[in-house]
C-alpha cells in the first residue's frame, strides 16, 4: 500500500512539472515572436459577417466619403471645388491629385504603384456627375476597423453616360478616417464575397489620418433621414427616370405600369406638383423584413417608401394599387360611411394621377355599358368634367339598401376662385376593399 501511496504522488509531482513546463515554454515563443496578450487579440476581433447598413449615421460618413472623392476626381475647373475661390487649372489638378491619392487605401496604393504625380494616368477623371448608391453592405472586422462594400454608379450631367462602381471602404472608428480600395481589387472582393459571408480580407488595425481622410461624426435624426429619402427619390424623378423605376416595388410595377414609357408619361402628367413637393406628413411602420414610411405631400399625394435596409428602399407612388397593410387594416376597422369615403378618396387620387383605367374598372358595369362603352369615351368625359388636379369635399351621406350615396363638391385644386362641381357619388361595397360605384353624369 505504501508503495502504491509511493507512485501516486510521484505522477502527481510529474503532471504538475509538465504543466509549467509547457508554461514555461509557451511563454518563450511568444517573448521570441513578439506575441501579445492572446486572449485580448481574440477579444477584439468581431464577427465579420457581411450584413445590410443599419446604422444611419455610418451610411451617410461613407455616402459623403464617396462624394468627395468623385468631386476631387472631377476634371478642374476654375474654381476651388471645396472652398469656391478663384483657382488656376494647374493649382486645382494640383489639389486633385493630392487629396484623391490621400483618401486611397495603403494596400491598393502599394498593389497599383500609385504615386501623387501618375494619379490620373491610372484613375480616369470624370465630367461633373451625380453619385448614386445602389447598395451597400458592412462587415465589422473589429471593434475599430470597419469594411464597407458600396456599389453604385455616376451619371454624368451633361451626357447623361452612367458609369458603374464597386467600392471598399474603410473605416477606422478610433481616428475618425477612411480609406478607399477601387478597381481589380474591390471587384476581387465583391466577386469573392457575398451577404451573409464572413468577410475575407486583410486590413490593417488603423488607418493614419491626414487632410483629406478625416470624417465627422454627425447625428442624423429620423426626419432628415426621411427627407432626405424622401428628396432623393424626387431627384431621381425629375432628372434620373429610369433609376426612379428601377426602385418601384415589384408588384406595384407589374400592375401599374406595362413599361418604362408608361411609367415615364406618368411621372411628366404630375411633374408640376413633384418638383414643388414636400414632405408633409409621415406614418411609420415597422413590419417583420422592412420599415414602411407613407409619406403625404402638400397636395395630398402618397408616396411609400418600404426601406430594407438605409437608403435601400422599394417605393410605391399611390394608395389604390396594390393593398398596403396598414391602410388595409384602417380600412377594415372604419364604418361603411368611412369606407366609402376612403374608396371616393381613391378614386380622386387615381383620376389627379391621369390613372382613368383604374376608375373605369371600378364603375358598375351598366352604368358603364349605359354611359362609357369604351375606356376611351370614359377618359374624354373625365378629361372635360374634371380638372387636372381636383380638390374635393363631401357632404350629405345617406344609403339606399345596399348602396351608399355621398355629395361631392369638386374644385380645382391650382385655382381657388375655380367653379364647384358637384357629383353624387353611389356606391356599393364587395368584399375585402373592393368596390363599385357610379356618378351622375
Amino acid at each position: 500500500m505504501k508503495i502504491k501511496k509511493i507512485i501516486i504522488i510521484l505522477i502527481v509531482i510529474l503532471l504538475i512539472l509538465g504543466t509549467v513546463l509547457a508554461i514555461l515554454l509557451i511563454s518563450k515563443k511568444n517573448t521570441e515572436y513578439g506575441s501579445v496578450n492572446v486572449q485580448a487579440d481574440l477579444s477584439d476581433i468581431i464577427n465579420q459577417q457581411i450584413t445590410e447598413v443599419t446604422d444611419i449615421n455610418n451610411y451617410y460618413i461613407v455616402k459623403n466619403y464617396i462624394n468627395r472623392y468623385y468631386l476631387y476626381l472631377t476634371k478642374t475647373s476654375n474654381e476651388n471645388v471645396i472652398t469656391a475661390e478663384p483657382i488656376t487649372t494647374e493649382e486645382q489638378e494640383s489639389i486633385n491629385k493630392q487629396a484623391v491619392y490621400s483618401m486611397l487605401d495603403t494596400t491598393y496604393i502599394n498593389s497599383t504603384s500609385l504615386t501623387v504625380d501618375n494619379i490620373f494616368n491610372n484613375i480616369e477623371q470624370i465630367d461633373e456627375s451625380t453619385v448614386i448608391i445602389d447598395k451597400m453592405y458592412f462587415a465589422p472586422m473589429t471593434t475599430n476597423m470597419s469594411i464597407y462594400l458600396v456599389s453604385g454608379k455616376t451619371i454624368a450631367e451633361a451626357t447623361s453616360e452612367e458609369k458603374e462602381f464597386k467600392i471598399i471602404v474603410k473605416m477606422d472608428m478610433a481616428n475618425k478616417t477612411l480609406s478607399l480600395i477601387l478597381g481589380e481589387m474591390a471587384e476581387e472582393i465583391f466577386d469573392t464575397n457575398r451577404l451573409g459571408d464572413t468577410l475575407n480580407i486583410d486590413t490593417e488595425t488603423t488607418i493614419e489620418p491626414n487632410d483629406y481622410n478625416q470624417y465627422e461624426y454627425n447625428n442624423i435624426s429620423t426626419d432628415e433621414y426621411i427627407t432626405d429619402m424622401f428628396n432623393e427619390y424626387k431627384t431621381y424623378l425629375i432628372s434620373y427616370r429610369e433609376e426612379a423605376y428601377s426602385r418601384l416595388d415589384n408588384e406595384y410595377s407589374s400592375k401599374k405600369f406595362a413599361n418604362f414609357e408608361e411609367f415615364n408619361e406618368f411621372v411628366a402628367h404630375k411633374i408640376k406638383s413633384i418638383v414643388i413637393a414636400k414632405a408633409d406628413k409621415v406614418r411609420t411602420t415597422q413590419y417583420g423584413n422592412y420599415t414602411q414610411y407613407i409619406i403625404n405631400d402638400q397636395y395630398g399625394n402618397s408616396y411609400i417608401f418600404r426601406e430594407n435596409a438605409v437608403m435601400d428602399f422599394d417605393v410605391i407612388l399611390d394608395v389604390y394599387t396594390v393593398e398596403i397593410p396598414e391602410l388595409t387594416e384602417q380600412y377594415n376597422n372604419s364604418t361603411d360611411a368611412e369606407k366609402v369615403l376612403m374608396n371616393i378618396q381613391k378614386v380622386f387620387y387615381a383620376i389627379n394621377d391621369g390613372d382613368y383605367n383604374y376608375v373605369y374598372n371600378k364603375l358598375d358595369n351598366t352604368f358603364k355599358q349605359n354611359n362609357f362603352p369604351t375606356l376611351e369615351s370614359f377618359e374624354t368625359y373625365m378629361k372635360s368634367n374634371f380638372y387636372e388636379n381636383n380638390s374635393i369635399g363631401y357632404s350629405n351621406y345617406r344609403t339606399s339598401g345596399n348602396l351608399h350615396i355621398y355629395d361631392i363638391s369638386i374644385t380645382d385644386a391650382d385655382n381657388e376662385e375655380s367653379t364647384t362641381v358637384t357629383k353624387n357619388f353611389i356606391m356599393q361595397l364587395l368584399d375585402g376593399t373592393d368596390f363599385v360605384m357610379s356618378f351622375n353624369v
